[in-house]
Protein backbone atom coordinates (compact mmCIF):
# COMPACT_ATOMS: atom_id res chain seq x y z
CA UNK A 1 0.00 0.00 0.00
CA UNK A 2 3.36 2.42 1.17
CA UNK A 3 4.11 1.40 -2.84
CA UNK A 4 1.04 2.38 -4.05
CA UNK A 5 0.78 6.11 -2.50
CA UNK A 6 3.85 6.86 -4.30
CA UNK A 7 2.28 6.86 -7.93
CA UNK A 8 1.43 10.36 -9.59
CA UNK A 9 -2.18 10.81 -9.18
CA UNK A 10 -2.32 13.24 -12.40
CA UNK A 11 -3.11 12.33 -15.76
CA UNK A 12 -0.45 11.55 -18.02
CA UNK A 13 -1.82 13.41 -20.94
CA UNK A 14 -4.40 16.23 -21.61
CA UNK A 15 -5.14 16.35 -25.15
CA UNK A 16 -7.01 18.42 -27.80
CA UNK A 17 -9.37 16.01 -30.42
CA UNK A 18 -10.65 17.55 -33.33
CA UNK A 19 -14.55 16.26 -34.93
CA UNK A 20 -14.17 12.81 -36.48
CA UNK A 21 -10.73 11.97 -34.61
CA UNK A 22 -10.41 8.31 -32.41
CA UNK A 23 -9.58 8.89 -28.84
CA UNK A 24 -9.11 5.04 -27.99
CA UNK A 25 -9.92 2.38 -30.54
CA UNK A 26 -11.38 -1.42 -29.68
CA UNK A 27 -9.24 -3.92 -28.85
CA UNK A 28 -6.57 -1.53 -27.62
CA UNK A 29 -4.84 -1.85 -23.98
CA UNK A 30 -7.25 -1.73 -21.54
CA UNK A 31 -4.85 0.32 -18.70
CA UNK A 32 -6.07 3.91 -19.27
CA UNK A 33 -9.32 5.50 -18.53
CA UNK A 34 -10.34 8.73 -20.17
CA UNK A 35 -12.16 12.07 -18.21
CA UNK A 36 -13.77 14.43 -20.84
CA UNK A 37 -12.76 17.70 -19.76
CA UNK A 38 -14.75 19.67 -22.37
CA UNK A 39 -16.77 18.22 -25.70
CA UNK A 40 -18.58 15.65 -26.62
CA UNK A 41 -17.89 12.05 -27.45
CA UNK A 42 -19.19 9.49 -29.37
CA UNK A 43 -19.24 5.54 -27.94
CA UNK A 44 -19.15 2.49 -30.05
CA UNK A 45 -19.16 -0.58 -30.04
CA UNK A 46 -18.84 -3.35 -33.34
CA UNK A 47 -19.71 -0.03 -34.97
CA UNK A 48 -22.98 0.58 -33.53
CA UNK A 49 -23.05 3.76 -31.40
CA UNK A 50 -24.37 3.51 -27.72
CA UNK A 51 -24.03 6.48 -26.20
CA UNK A 52 -22.80 10.01 -26.47
CA UNK A 53 -20.88 11.53 -23.62
CA UNK A 54 -20.19 15.16 -22.58
CA UNK A 55 -18.27 17.23 -20.15
CA UNK A 56 -17.43 15.31 -16.98
CA UNK A 57 -18.00 11.92 -18.20
CA UNK A 58 -15.29 9.18 -17.63
CA UNK A 59 -15.04 5.96 -20.18
CA UNK A 60 -12.98 3.22 -20.26
CA UNK A 61 -13.13 1.59 -16.78
CA UNK A 62 -14.98 -0.97 -17.38
CA UNK A 63 -12.50 -2.69 -19.25
CA UNK A 64 -10.01 -2.01 -16.88
CA UNK A 65 -12.61 -4.29 -14.47
CA UNK A 66 -13.13 -6.51 -16.76
CA UNK A 67 -9.83 -7.82 -17.53
CA UNK A 68 -9.90 -7.33 -21.11
CA UNK A 69 -9.26 -5.06 -24.27
CA UNK A 70 -10.85 -1.89 -24.43
CA UNK A 71 -14.31 -2.86 -25.98
CA UNK A 72 -15.12 0.21 -27.34
CA UNK A 73 -14.42 2.93 -29.95
CA UNK A 74 -14.36 6.71 -28.48
CA UNK A 75 -14.87 9.62 -30.93
CA UNK A 76 -14.54 13.39 -31.01
CA UNK A 77 -18.15 14.40 -32.04
CA UNK A 78 -17.26 18.25 -31.78
CA UNK A 79 -13.58 19.65 -30.55
CA UNK A 80 -12.46 18.25 -27.03
CA UNK A 81 -10.68 18.30 -24.56
CA UNK A 82 -9.41 14.94 -22.53
CA UNK A 83 -7.32 13.49 -20.01
CA UNK A 84 -6.27 10.23 -19.80
CA UNK A 85 -5.20 8.70 -16.45
CA UNK A 86 -3.80 4.99 -15.55
CA UNK A 87 -6.56 2.88 -14.29
CA UNK A 88 -3.90 1.28 -11.82
CA UNK A 89 -4.37 4.13 -9.85
CA UNK A 90 -7.98 4.38 -8.79
CA UNK A 91 -7.33 3.53 -5.70
CA UNK A 92 -4.98 6.30 -4.97
CA UNK A 93 -7.48 8.50 -6.58
CA UNK A 94 -9.80 7.35 -3.73
CA UNK A 95 -8.13 8.36 -1.33
CA UNK A 96 -6.70 11.73 -2.47
CA UNK A 97 -9.65 13.21 -4.83
CA UNK A 98 -12.45 12.71 -3.62
CA UNK A 99 -14.14 15.14 -6.17
CA UNK A 100 -12.92 12.91 -9.53
CA UNK A 101 -13.84 9.87 -7.48
CA UNK A 102 -17.61 11.42 -7.41
CA UNK A 103 -17.29 12.49 -11.02
CA UNK A 104 -16.38 9.15 -11.99
CA UNK A 105 -18.87 7.29 -10.14
CA UNK A 106 -21.95 9.78 -11.34
CA UNK A 107 -20.41 9.51 -14.85
CA UNK A 108 -20.71 5.54 -14.88
CA UNK A 109 -24.09 5.24 -12.92
CA UNK A 110 -25.52 7.96 -15.77
CA UNK A 111 -24.48 6.17 -18.35
CA UNK A 112 -25.38 2.76 -16.88
CA UNK A 113 -28.84 4.78 -16.56
CA UNK A 114 -29.01 5.82 -20.50
CA UNK A 115 -27.60 2.63 -21.97
CA UNK A 116 -29.80 0.18 -20.92
CA UNK A 117 -33.32 0.30 -18.77
CA UNK A 118 -33.68 -2.93 -20.42
CA UNK A 119 -30.59 -4.67 -20.60
CA UNK A 120 -30.04 -4.09 -17.11
CA UNK A 121 -32.95 -6.11 -15.57
CA UNK A 122 -30.67 -8.68 -16.67
CA UNK A 123 -28.01 -7.70 -14.85
CA UNK A 124 -26.68 -9.33 -11.69
CA UNK A 125 -25.91 -7.15 -8.69
CA UNK A 126 -22.19 -7.56 -7.47
CA UNK A 127 -20.09 -6.27 -5.08
CA UNK A 128 -19.39 -2.93 -3.17
CA UNK A 129 -19.57 -1.44 2.38
CA UNK A 130 -20.42 -1.66 6.52
CA UNK A 131 -22.50 -0.39 9.05
CA UNK A 132 -25.52 -0.92 10.49
CA UNK A 133 -27.29 -4.40 10.53
CA UNK A 134 -31.39 -4.84 10.14
CA UNK A 135 -33.33 -8.28 9.56
CA UNK A 136 -35.86 -8.61 7.66
CA UNK A 137 -38.69 -11.42 7.54
CA UNK A 138 -40.13 -13.65 5.02
CA UNK A 139 -41.98 -10.96 2.77
CA UNK A 140 -40.50 -8.29 3.75
CA UNK A 141 -39.92 -4.93 1.54
CA UNK A 142 -36.35 -3.39 2.22
CA UNK A 143 -36.28 -0.89 -0.50
CA UNK A 144 -39.46 0.22 -3.01
CA UNK A 145 -39.60 1.18 -6.18
CA UNK A 146 -41.05 4.78 -6.66
CA UNK A 147 -39.15 6.25 -3.13
CA UNK A 148 -36.23 7.66 -2.41
CA UNK A 149 -33.74 7.10 0.01
CA UNK A 150 -29.93 7.96 1.33
CA UNK A 151 -28.68 4.20 2.28
CA UNK A 152 -26.73 2.07 0.02
CA UNK A 153 -26.97 -2.01 1.38
CA UNK A 154 -25.31 -4.93 1.62
CA UNK A 155 -26.09 -8.63 1.70
CA UNK A 156 -24.82 -10.24 4.82
CA UNK A 157 -27.06 -13.82 5.38
CA UNK A 158 -30.27 -14.45 3.92
CA UNK A 159 -32.45 -18.04 3.84
CA UNK A 160 -33.34 -17.58 0.12
CA UNK A 161 -32.39 -14.86 -1.60
CA UNK A 162 -33.66 -11.08 -2.15
CA UNK A 163 -35.94 -10.69 -5.05
CA UNK A 164 -35.41 -7.72 -7.42
CA UNK A 165 -38.96 -6.39 -8.60
CA UNK A 166 -39.33 -4.18 -11.66
CA UNK A 167 -43.46 -3.45 -11.71
CA UNK A 168 -44.23 -6.90 -9.60
CA UNK A 169 -42.24 -8.82 -12.02
CA UNK A 170 -39.15 -10.40 -10.86
CA UNK A 171 -35.99 -9.07 -12.84
CA UNK A 172 -33.52 -10.41 -10.61
CA UNK A 173 -32.07 -12.63 -7.08
CA UNK A 174 -29.42 -11.27 -5.33
CA UNK A 175 -27.82 -14.45 -3.08
CA UNK A 176 -24.27 -13.64 -2.35
CA UNK A 177 -22.94 -12.58 1.46
CA UNK A 178 -21.42 -9.39 0.42
CA UNK A 179 -23.49 -8.04 -2.76
CA UNK A 180 -24.58 -4.30 -2.70
CA UNK A 181 -27.61 -2.98 -3.94
CA UNK A 182 -29.16 0.29 -3.96
CA UNK A 183 -26.16 2.49 -4.33
CA UNK A 184 -27.24 4.46 -7.98
CA UNK A 185 -30.54 6.08 -6.48
CA UNK A 186 -28.34 6.95 -4.02
CA UNK A 187 -25.71 8.55 -6.37
CA UNK A 188 -27.91 9.99 -8.90
CA UNK A 189 -30.63 11.18 -6.38
CA UNK A 190 -32.85 9.60 -8.18
CA UNK A 191 -35.70 7.26 -6.67
CA UNK A 192 -35.35 3.72 -6.95
CA UNK A 193 -35.85 1.90 -9.96
CA UNK A 194 -36.52 -1.59 -8.34
CA UNK A 195 -37.86 -3.21 -5.55
CA UNK A 196 -36.17 -5.50 -3.44
CA UNK A 197 -37.91 -8.10 -1.33
CA UNK A 198 -36.88 -10.61 1.28
CA UNK A 199 -37.71 -14.37 0.73
CA UNK A 200 -37.58 -16.22 4.18
CA UNK A 201 -35.10 -14.01 6.71
CA UNK A 202 -32.72 -12.41 5.44
CA UNK A 203 -29.85 -9.72 7.17
CA UNK A 204 -29.01 -6.76 5.54
CA UNK A 205 -25.95 -4.00 6.41
CA UNK A 206 -27.53 -0.55 5.59
CA UNK A 207 -25.13 2.32 4.90
CA UNK A 208 -26.54 6.03 6.11
CA UNK A 209 -24.38 8.78 4.34
CA UNK A 210 -26.96 11.31 3.99
CA UNK A 211 -25.47 13.78 6.21
CA UNK A 212 -22.34 13.77 4.24
CA UNK A 213 -23.60 12.98 0.71
CA UNK A 214 -21.59 11.35 -2.04
CA UNK A 215 -18.00 13.19 -1.72
CA UNK A 216 -18.18 12.74 2.23
CA UNK A 217 -18.98 9.68 1.71
CA UNK A 218 -15.72 8.81 -0.49
CA UNK A 219 -13.94 11.45 1.96
CA UNK A 220 -15.02 9.37 5.18
CA UNK A 221 -14.35 5.95 3.42
CA UNK A 222 -12.10 6.09 0.37
CA UNK A 223 -11.60 2.43 0.15
CA UNK A 224 -15.43 1.74 -0.41
CA UNK A 225 -15.15 3.83 -3.55
CA UNK A 226 -13.18 1.87 -5.41
CA UNK A 227 -15.51 -1.68 -4.90
CA UNK A 228 -18.37 0.38 -6.19
CA UNK A 229 -16.42 1.75 -9.06
CA UNK A 230 -15.94 -1.78 -9.55
CA UNK A 231 -19.51 -3.04 -9.24
CA UNK A 232 -20.74 0.07 -11.68
CA UNK A 233 -17.97 -0.88 -14.60
CA UNK A 234 -18.77 -4.37 -14.70
CA UNK A 235 -22.66 -3.94 -14.80
CA UNK A 236 -21.85 -0.95 -17.53
CA UNK A 237 -19.38 -3.64 -19.59
CA UNK A 238 -22.40 -6.13 -19.78
CA UNK A 239 -24.77 -3.73 -20.65
CA UNK A 240 -22.54 -2.74 -23.61
CA UNK A 241 -22.00 -6.02 -24.46
CA UNK A 242 -25.84 -7.27 -24.22
CA UNK A 243 -26.54 -3.82 -26.73
CA UNK A 244 -24.64 -4.70 -29.38
CA UNK A 245 -26.11 -8.86 -29.35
Amino acid sequence: MLESKTKSIEAIEVREYAPGEIIVKEGTSNEFFYVILQGEVQIYQLDKSIRILKDRDVFGLENYYRNCPYSTTAKALQPSRVARYRCEIIEDIAFSKPSLISTILRSVCIQLEQTTSVAEENIPYTDVINLDFRTYSDGDIIIEEGTRGPEIYRLQQTEGGLEVLKKGKRIGLITKPGEYFGEMSFILDEPRTATIRSIGESVVEVIPVQETGLEGLIYDNPEIANKIITTLAQRLRQADLMLVK
